[in-house]
């Protein structure tokens, strides 16, 4: 499990969901169809490089020893903690919906909206998540404008390295527009 991937994987989701100013409520978030319809409506982010800080809130992994859960929660700490930069291209916000947060931010297979709503500046949704030995539960939400975003995420997570064990994080993430992407 690498650490950043958490929270790389995050970024892009996270300015897909950029909220405005009337609330959407996805009646089947598990319908691809719905989900871009919905982000078609919103107010679409500002390309250019984005800095990304965070930071480790809480984190539970029951049944592994106390210096191994140690050594995970300080690399997660570490990972958040360092600012990082993703560059947001008008490609990538052209290819909107579903199909753009699957393939931006390495979402694994087998993972998909449970619920998605946007209200005026915020936003909640749920996914569901059932492959690669990963089962579970992410919830984000949070403000938004076109570049800035405040994100908690929460997972709830069972993996086959754990046996009966399940992980839980919580992060929280801000996102900037820092300037244009380098070519």
């Amino acid at each position: 499990m690498r650490v950043n991937s958490y929270l790389m994987a995050a970024a892009p989701l996270a300015l897909a969901l950029t909220a405005c100013d009337s609330g959407t409520v996805v009646e089947d978030p598990s319908d691809p169809e719905q989900i871009a319809e919905a982000m078609g409506d919103l107010p679409t982010p500002q390309a250019g490089e984005y800095s990304v800080t965070g930071e480790l809130v809480e984190f539970e992994m029951p049944g592994i020893g106390e210096d191994e859960a140690g050594m995970m929660r300080g690399l997660f700490e570490a990972g958040l903690a360092s600012s990082q930069t993703f560059c947001m291209t008008e490609e990538m916000i052209g290819e909107g919906g579903q199909d753009w947060i699957t393939k931006s931010q390495n979402v694994p297979q087998g993972c998909e909206f449970t619920s998605y709503e946007t209200t005026g500046n915020s936003f909640d949704a749920e996914m569901t998540c059932n492959a690669e030995g990963n089962e579970g539960t992410m919830n984000l939400s949070g403000t938004v404008s076109a570049t800035t975003q405040d994100m908690r995420t929460e997972m709830d997570m069972a993996n086959a390295m754990l046996g009966e064990g399940r992980m839980r994080m919580v992060m929280e993430t801000q996102f900037e527009r820092v300037g244009d992407c380098a070519s």
